[in-house]
């Protein structure tokens, strides 16, 4: 497999040019000079499929695919289509549009804890509004958070410019510790309106945790949110609720359901969602029920269905996984894929952390983007191909090494 000269001579360019222009908490989580640092590039020129070119020219095929939100592949033409034909009769009105009933009778037909729901923009907003739902409903005002749930004052009380008054009212469980999870619950009983558990992270959850969790919430009185963002369309339509077959009170789900577009939405028991309480909760913005949106989540859910794309996931994640796996325990570098064949997750021995990376700088030279830290996404756009080409390189990168 041929090695590239390849420089991000203009990453560079166009990043000290963003330091100048643009907030770099907007866009914190890309972490560009991190990255930058380790030998990636920081801005992409354009993207198709599974692969994306940037700004100094090089390909690569891509694994993080947008963080998440690419599930059919970048630019698709199916989903283009859509999109344009909704855009020739406009994009946003002054009252509601069919739209909305149509794609909110089709998420709630395809997923099992989805009784009812909301349309918001972007997943801070869906988990957002789940917990704001929880303590309308509860009457309480604690939420018990587990996992990363976007960037708003109550998911991450500790960062600059929350305020201090806030950090009381949530409170951090570990992944997969129902014990740790009962004890929260105890030390603020009859105020916890909620627990919300992002649902699979790394290995996955233990078994009987997720269950456990929505045992446990309604046991003191409180609500469970199942944060699917990340998963939703992915191990299954309803993400790992619906994979390990249990149901969350609420579940809040955003990026692959709309393939690149912002919408996102909340849902869960109609008996919650239709309450007084929830009904009368103000969550309004002018982009909910974005059209683009839903027309992206309505094409998204038909192709996935007509290509059987849940299985396809997890056909060739679960390769990929094998195959990198191997290829590593034979080269003896302590790099590894950890998770659900959707959503893999890189695990580096910290003792061997330089030799991994440079595997991953060896692999970047041969056009494939494995990050080093964030869990991978497959999309339908990767071919078995594809995968069997990451793996060579993946090999071809350890032997590098020696």
């Amino acid at each position: 497999m041929p090695v590239k000269p390849y420089n991000i001579e203009q990453s560079k360019v166009l990043l000290d040019r963003s330091d100048q222009l643009i907030v770099r908490g907007c866009q914190g989580h890309k972490r560009s000079h991190d990255m930058l640092e380790l030998g990636y590039p920081v801005f992409t020129q354009r993207a198709s499929g599974a692969r994306f070119w940037d700004v100094d020219g090089n390909e690569y095929l891509d694994y993080l695919m947008g963080f998440g939100p690419i599930l059919l592949g970048y630019n698709d033409p199916v989903i283009n289509a859509a999109v344009q034909a909704q855009m020739d009769e406009g994009t946003i009105y002054s009252t509601a549009h069919p739209k909305e009933l149509e794609v909110a009778e089709m998420l709630i037909e395809l997923i099992p804890a989805v009784e009812m729901l909301g349309f918001l923009i972007g997943g801070s907003a869906a988990t957002s509004a789940a917990v704001r739902l929880a303590r309308a409903y509860t009457g309480r005002d604690k939420v018990i958070r587990s996992g990363y749930h976007g960037w708003h004052d109550w998911s991450r009380t500790e960062d600059e410019g929350a305020p201090s008054v806030i950090a009381p009212f949530t409170l951090e469980a570990p992944y997969g510790d129902l014990n740790a999870l009962e004890d929260i619950f105890k030390q603020n009983d009859n105020e916890v309106a909620c627990v919300i558990m992002e649902t699979i992270r790394e290995s996955g959850p233990p078994e009987g945790f997720l269950q456990g969790c929505v045992d446990m919430a309604h046991q003191y009185g409180a609500l469970c949110i199942f944060d699917e963002v990340k998963v939703g369309f992915r191990v299954a339509f309803g993400g790992a609720g619906e994979y390990y077959g249990v149901t969350p009170d609420l579940t809040a789900f955003a990026k692959a359901c709309a393939n690149g577009y912002p919408g996102s939405f909340v849902g869960g028991r109609k008996d919650i969602l239709g309450s007084p309480q929830c009904q009368s909760s103000w969550m309004a913005a002018t982009f909910h029920c974005d059209l683009p949106s839903l027309v992206a989540i309505e094409t998204v859910i038909k192709e996935v269905k007509r290509r059987d794309g849940i299985a396809y996931q997890w056909k060739i994640g679960n390769r990929l996984i094998e195959g990198i796996n191997a290829a590593c325990e034979e080269g003896g570098l302590g790099y590894r894929l950890t998770g659900t064949g959707p959503m893999p997750t890189p695990v580096m021995e910290e003792e061997d952390k330089d030799r991994c990376i440079a595997m991953l700088q060896g692999c970047l030279a041969r056009g494939f983007y494995l990050h080093p830290m964030h869990p991978m996404f497959l999309t339908l756009s990767h071919t078995e191909q594809d995968i069997e080409d990451t793996i060579t390189a993946v090999q071809e990168s350890i032997a590098d090494l020696e």
